[in-house]
């Protein structure tokens, strides 16, 4: 879809095995999950959320693992399916380990998404799931720091707006870097199995397979 782009960074760190450490030994898993190594530094540019409240990304996560999805609610296809596939990957997790992870939408279309906008349309999915809104200036800004590429949109011939194209990374934070990141077209099964393992071994046992 011309709205996705995948960044030239990202695309560079795309591997598939992965090596995991865990009770003294080593042994492989696969994982959908790709490693940043380094792992990116989030921009502290503030946002705000869907209820009105200051927001840093790079300061306010509290959560053992936080998953991070930028996108807009008019968006027709990719950002419903997304979305929808975190939120089936989440409901297969115990209730204990739901409670550990925490999922923020980050609006690239602020003018439209307001902050009850971004409510009514992440009820849909969950409650407990924040949206993030802010200046287009301080959203791209966070988006580059951690890998996601949004632009300016543009006014079409017809009249009508083509919104802000966006990457459709999910990003994962753990301890205030963003270590690890998810293709768009991850299944429900394997965010939950990659939640799980992330959840029990921490994002420091992951390393590409070629390390």
């Amino acid at each position: 879809m011309s709205r996705t782009r995948p960044v030239a960074l990202a695309a560079a760190l795309l591997a598939i095995g992965l090596l995991a450490s865990a009770c003294g030994s080593t042994k492989e898993v696969t994982l959908s999950a790709h490693p940043v190594t380094p792992p990116w530094t989030i921009a502290t540019d503030a946002l705000t959320t869907d209820s009105g409240k200051p927001f840093e990304l790079a300061t306010d996560t509290t959560a053992p693992l936080t998953l991070v999805f930028f996108g807009y609610t008019h968006c027709p296809d990719i950002c419903p399916e997304v979305m929808a596939s975190i939120t089936s990957g989440l409901r297969k997790l115990s209730a204990a380990d739901q409670k550990k992870i925490a999922v923020y939408f980050v609006t690239s279309d602020p003018k439209r998404d307001t902050g009850p906008v971004l409510r009514a349309w992440l009820d849909r999915y969950s409650p407990k799931f924040v949206g993030l809104t802010g200046s287009l200036a301080a959203i791209a800004q966070l988006g580059k720091s951690i890998g996601i590429y949004v632009d300016q949109g543009q006014k079409l011939a017809s009249g009508g707006y083509d919104p802000n194209s966006h990457s459709s990374f999910v990003i994962g934070v753990t301890d205030h870097k963003a270590p690890v990141f998810w293709d768009g077209d991850t299944a429900p099964s394997q965010f939950a199995h990659d939640f799980t393992f992330l959840l029990d071994h921490g994002a420091e046992h992951l390393v590409s397979a070629d390390s």
